[in-house]
């Protein structure tokens, strides 16, 4: 007596299962986890390349070059002559040099205008000293990097050698 099924037929009604749904579900599977892979691995290469431990390029970007820095001044009145920090400053912008504080030293018996160097870069400051005609022996270092300023020019009562104020 033959029941009309073939094999097939017989193996889905027995077991439950369709051989062909099985291969299907272990296909999608096997692809399913080697694309889970590919990426997982893409992830981990750019985390390593991101955080320096690997350098798969190791080019360094080029820094531009003659790229000049401004430099940041503050500016004290030594001497006590009203006007004097403002007449500096206008000076100073013009030479682009950044003046971003003014105000008074702590006394007004100061004698001859000075720099003071605060971040040890005494070149900054010669720069600055030769733009003012300012003999560089009053220039002196007191390193400060608090202060986020290049230097400190302090004006003394030698400060019509150097600038002038208008209407005095």
């Amino acid at each position: 007596m033959s029941s009309g099924l073939d094999n097939k037929e017989k193996k889905f009604i027995t077991t439950g299962t369709d051989i062909y749904s099985e291969k299907n579900t272990r296909l999608f599977f096997i692809i399913s986890s080697s694309v889970l892979s590919l990426i997982a691995l893409f992830l981990l290469i750019n985390i390593f390349e991101k955080t320096g431990i690997l350098n798969s390029d190791s080019k360094e970007e080029p820094k531009p070059q003659n790229v000049q820095q401004m430099i940041q001044v503050e500016i004290l009145n030594g001497c006590g002559i009203a006007g004097a920090g403002n007449a500096l400053t206008d000076i100073l912008r013009k030479k682009n040099i950044d003046v971003v504080k003014t105000g008074n030293y702590r006394t007004f018996n100061v004698d001859n205008t000075f720099i003071i160097d605060r971040t040890n870069n005494i070149e900054t400051a010669f720069r600055v000293a030769d733009s003012l005609n300012l003999n560089k022996r009053f220039i002196i270092t007191e390193i400060n990097q608090g202060l986020f300023i290049d230097m400190t020019i302090v004006i003394g009562k030698d400060f019509n050698k150097y600038f002038s104020i208008s209407g005095s």
